[in-house]
């Protein structure tokens, strides 16, 4: 059984304030954390940090496990040493493109903490090389690029896609869930399509395990990005989907 640690606890002291302790950043993720009613928090997830456990870590935050009205939830906490003074911003961002069905649910923002959904699933690096059901391959892969179309649309460019190994989960239906919106801009150029495309189609591992669900010219699905990059068209994006054979 899963220990839950109160949030005041020694053990969480060090996740609170990654990597240097602040005391008074530690104080702020506290006050945060009460605000929005968490009490409690898990040591569970693939990453260690100062032998607690964690969902993951990146140059912005720390991701972990919390305790919301006896539900699970992720928790993403500001670091120390953060290149930003807080994260409302991304909770913005993540908000927004909830409202396209895109991202994990939204549940409160704040300075130094975004409460919001927790997806059971595996990373797309994972389930590429373990499914092997032609249908959800093939429904996944498509899902995932009308999500990237959504995106660009919105004007909000992910920022990371172009190596999605990390930045996309793919739950227990099957549905991809992009995730981990901190370098999102809605200032840069958008290339989603086009940066998942070529995580996708080629990069030689991936593309070697689609090509048994999906059928492509690289010369010709490449002209069709490049005229995606220039046009942004729906007609182009449709073309691409036609060339994909979905």
């Amino acid at each position: 059984m899963v220990e839950l640690i109160p949030i005041e606890d020694e053990r969480a002291r060090k996740i609170f304030s990654y990597p240097h302790f602040l005391e008074g950043h530690y104080e702020k993720v506290l006050s945060d954390l009460k605000e929005i009613g968490v009490k409690e928090v898990l040591s569970q997830g693939g990453v260690d940090i100062a032998n607690f456990k964690v969902l993951g870590k990146g140059c912005v935050g720390i991701v972990l496990l919390g305790l919301l009205e006896g539900s699970r939830i992720a928790l993403k906490v500001l670091r120390s040493d953060a290149d930003r003074k807080s994260l409302y911003k991304e909770g913005e961002i993540l908000k927004e493109v909830n409202r396209a069905g895109i991202g994990p649910k939204t549940i409160a923002v704040r300075g130094t903490v975004i409460a919001m959904e927790h997806i059971s699933g595996d990373f797309l690096s994972k389930w590429l090389k373990v499914q092997k059901e032609r249908d959800k391959v093939r429904m996944t892969v498509k899902e995932l690029l009308e999500q990237c179309w959504k995106l660009d649309e919105m004007g909000i460019d992910h920022g990371e896609l172009s190596d999605a190994k990390k930045h996309v989960l793919v739950d227990e239906q099957g549905m991809p869930r992009i995730i981990d919106f901190e370098s999102a801009s809605r200032e840069r150029i958008c290339r989603n399509i086009v940066s998942i495309a070529g995580y996708l189609f080629f990069k030689k591992a991936n593309a070697d395990y689609l090509r048994a669900y999906l059928s492509w010219d690289d010369n010709k699905l490449k002209e069709l990005l490049k005229q995606y990059k220039r046009f942004r068209s729906p007609e182009v994006y449709k073309d691409i989907l036609a060339e994909l054979g979905i």
